[in-house]
């Protein structure tokens, strides 16, 4: 499961061509870290580098491994996070998201009405959405596999 915990970016899902580079950017930077292609630096230009890749780890560290644009998306804080629910919107994507009372259920396609400010409230649906979704992905598989007999 992808995901984005720190700040939506502009364009993430409408953009997605250019999220892309910039996250075989990051890997490439991860790489060189690995493999000491660094070692040859000044300490300064070691720690510029670092500082830089755990920026893009916190932006796009959840986003790394996505090919393609994701099937649905799941929002906790509607009222926060409206860009990513636009941009789902503008690619016909389906939208999950948690409603508080101070939300606007527009362009949401599946409202889930509870507290987006309690850890618990948080904690309780962002699991039960996950083993929902790890319950969808083995049935998913288990059909397919019947299918292939």
């Amino acid at each position: 499961m992808y995901y984005v915990n720190h700040r939506w970016l502009g364009g993430t899902l409408t953009n997605f061509d250019t999220i892309q580079s910039s996250i075989k950017k990051l890997i490439e930077m991860e790489r060189d870290l690995e493999y000491g292609r660094l070692d040859g630096r000044t300490k300064k230009e070691r720690m510029e580098h670092e500082k830089a890749v755990v920026k893009m780890e916190r932006s796009f560290g959840g986003i790394k491994n996505m090919t393609g644009l994701p099937d649905i998306l799941f929002v906790i804080d509607p009222k926060r996070e409206h860009i990513a629910i636009k941009e789902a919107n503008r690619l016909n994507i389906p939208v999950i998201a948690l409603c508080d009372t101070n939300c606007d259920p527009a362009g949401i396609d599946f409202v889930i009405p509870g507290n987006d400010d309690a850890i618990k409230s948080l904690h309780l649906f962002t699991s039960l959405m996950s083993s929902a979704i790890l319950e969808g992905q083995q049935m998913g598989s288990a059909r397919s596999y019947s299918d292939d007999k």
